[in-house]
């Protein structure tokens, strides 16, 4: 909570003092609402210095009072119930002015008085808005067209000639009653190109669903409206073929639509398993495919007299090896179209055992079943990840072994987790022994969206974690200060005795402690019970605001003779229920005077005398407190359980009473999210 005052007064920081007050009027409040995770900003002014208020917030000016723009934004706490209420709007900047140059300051504004870049900059917005709500005005009588060159085509790894959703496509904003000529002299404009050396191939989805190149009669379309060429289709996608820079054409090559077809080339290497594509041709279909062996060789960088295997791209995982090149290319290809893709390899390597993919049928069916993949570590909120390329088809052992790799770790120090598909983040853990692939793993996931599985690194294997249960607790040292977070992995079925033997590995002793170990039930700062050894880890319940601490006990609390009880102890602040800090547990005895008691917790807490004074005692029953003097002795059945009307006996409790001087936080976070930095 920062206050500041409308007038402020600065004589007393004036080096010199001046013969004129120095006080200021406040003008201006800027303001921040939220947190540090987002919010808005708005300023609240008071234009004429007359206590009269206003409130700028984006392009809405309103009236306002003064508790709105001053009062209410000094930011800080309020306690209410207990619960911290924190203020959401905070004022970060102050505007003050000197009272006695108000009337200078705050002088009316001519228009002479405004900058003349100022008057060119708001004409300039003005301009530009103008012309964007023209364009919005008129955005139905216009069309994209997304154009792509064949440059786009290299480097393609996968079906078709490219990947619609990674190409960079040339967009024109064309309207849709123009005509194809006077488009493609738009695009021969724009690529430098005369219109003679450009011809238009519409992309078209197939029925078997891939994306290919189709013919455009040019006679017939070219004075034709592009909506009605495109079929309404808005982006209507197209590949423009140019004539190649270095061929010395000064026009592209006729093309009979009757007797030609337009194919394209893909050359494959099984030694690197990559596709190179190899251009386009025009080809007569009564022409013999084995004419193509000496183009395709030429094309690929290959030894003219290389034996060819050619085969036909016909759709995401099939492929078929074209048989008897002798024949005609119509006889060859079932269902000849424009746009067909030839993809061919050297056939001395299509048998060859050392090669993983050694055809472009396994190939494509590799690729048919490959995905990318998000790994996020469970660990981290917000982590973006990495991604991999992986088969569809991986077992367990296999993605293991992939992602170890890349992480530089064990396979089998490493826990996996699927995607949640209701929201994003993990889901249930996937078992080390489970049968499925990679694929069953991924089946909940949305489609078009990324695929996510979730990691962790352990420190012991995964499969002896599978055997275990993973239990959070807080770890209390000897100084009662400072309490840390264990994550601990005692045995399923196991017991508190299996926990404890857990936390020994990882926790510190006294040089001259009793080296025991009790685990203790807090909930609401208090401590609620002490469970036995043998009380089963399933009995332990997490639920609600109920947690667990481990802790070494104190020798003098080993054992309790029959006049001597332990109990527990918490603290608090003016009410009962508004309990803070780390209870604990504390020897009583019999008929002890209690001032006697209060010099033992002192000396635990290691509270200065002086502090200590303000202390006050109680001990607490049903919600009520009943305050102690020093002169009282000790009854223990003030703390034993007391029967009560309902099935649960009442626990009494000793209650602290002191300032909590811990830095103020709520009890509940859902105000405010923690950040978390990661170096």
């Amino acid at each position: 909570r920062y206050e500041f005052p409308e007038r402020l007064n600065m004589d007393q920081f004036l080096q010199k003092a001046d013969s004129v007050p120095a006080t200021y009027v406040l003008h201006a409040v800027l303001v921040h609402s939220g947190d540090n995770h987002g919010g808005h900003y708005v300023v609240f002014i008071n234009p004429k210095g007359d206590g009269r208020w206003c409130k700028f917030d984006d392009d809405v000016v309103s009236r306002c009072s003064k508790q709105e723009a001053v009062d209410h934004n000094f930011g800080g706490h309020e306690d209410d119930l207990n619960l911290t209420v924190k203020h959401c709007t905070n004022a970060y900047m102050l505007v003050y002015i000197r009272e006695t140059c108000t009337k200078s300051v705050l002088q009316e504004v001519h228009e002479d008085d405004i900058p003349q870049e100022l008057i060119d900059r708001l004409q300039e917005e003005k301009r530009i808005e103008m012309i964007r709500r023209k364009e919005r005005n008129e955005a139905h009588l216009y069309m994209c067209v997304q154009v792509v060159l064949e440059d786009a085509f290299n480097g393609h790894q996968g079906n078709d000639l490219y990947d619609p959703d990674k190409v960079n496509y040339r967009s024109f904003r064309v309207k849709k009653a123009a005509t194809l000529q006077e488009f493609l002299e738009q695009v021969a404009d724009t690529l430098k190109y005369p219109v003679e050396q450009i011809r238009p191939w519409p992309l078209n989805l197939r029925t078997n669903q891939t994306n290919r190149p189709t013919l455009l009669d040019l006679e017939t379309e070219l004075h034709k409206p592009l909506i009605e060429i495109s079929d309404n289709s808005n982006p209507w996608s197209v590949f423009i073929e140019t004539v190649p820079p270095d061929s010395g054409l000064r026009a592209l090559p006729t093309f009979d639509k009757d007797s030609d077809v337009l194919l394209f080339f893909k050359y494959y290497d099984p030694r690197h398993k990559r596709l190179h594509y190899c251009g386009h041709h025009y080809m007569h279909i009564s022409f013999n495919v084995q004419e193509l062996v000496p183009l395709l060789n030429e094309r690929a960088g290959l030894a003219q007299g290389t034996e060819l295997a050619l085969f036909e791209e016909i759709k995401p995982n099939l492929v078929e090896r074209l048989a008897d090149l002798d024949r005609p290319l119509e006889k060859v290809l079932d269902e000849l179209m424009d746009g067909d893709i030839i993809v061919f390899q050297r056939a001395d390597l299509l048998d060859e055992p050392s090669l993983e993919l050694p055809s472009c049928r396994d190939y494509f069916r590799d690729l048919f079943y490959r995905v990318e993949v998000t790994f996020c570590d469970k660990t981290m909120s917000s982590d973006p990840g990495f991604t991999m390329e992986l088969s569809q088809r991986m077992n367990y052992d296999q993605l293991a072994r992939a992602v170890a790799q890349r992480l530089g770790t064990d396979p089998y120090l490493l826990q996996f987790f699927r995607s949640q598909s209701y929201r994003d983040g993990p889901g249930n853990p996937v078992r080390c022994t489970y049968e499925g692939t990679l694929k069953d793993m991924l089946v909940c996931m949305k489609p078009r969206q990324p695929k996510k599985i979730y990691y962790q690194q352990l420190s012991i294997r995964i499969n002896e974690l599978e055997n275990k249960k993973q239990f959070k607790c807080m770890w209390l040292g000897n100084g009662m200060k400072e309490e840390q977070e264990l994550v601990l992995y005692p045995n399923k079925n196991g017991t508190v005795a299996d926990l404890l033997h857990e936390a020994r590995k990882q926790v510190t002793m006294s040089e001259n402690g009793s080296a025991k170990l009790r685990l203790v039930e807090i909930s609401s700062y208090k401590i609620a019970s002490v469970p036995g050894e043998s009380v089963t880890l399933d009995a332990l319940s997490t639920a609600g605001t109920r947690s667990y601490r481990i802790e070494e006990i104190p020798l003098e609390e080993l054992h309790t003779a029959e006049d001597e009880l332990l109990i527990p102890v918490a603290h608090f602040h003016k009410e009962i229920f508004s309990t803070f800090g780390i209870p604990f547990l504390f020897k009583i005895k019999q008929g002890e005077l209690f001032s006697h008691v209060r010099d033992r917790i002192q000396k635990r807490l290691d509270v200065p005398d002086k502090e200590f004074e303000k202390y006050r005692f109680a001990i607490v029953m049903m919600g009520r407190p009943t305050f102690i003097t020093d002169d009282d002795p000790v009854n223990l059945s003030d703390f034993r359980p007391h029967p009560t009307q309902t099935s649960l006996p009442a626990k009494p409790w000793m209650g602290v009473e002191h300032i909590n001087k811990a830095p103020k936080r709520s009890r509940y976070n859902y105000l405010e999210k923690a950040i978390k930095i990661y170096n």
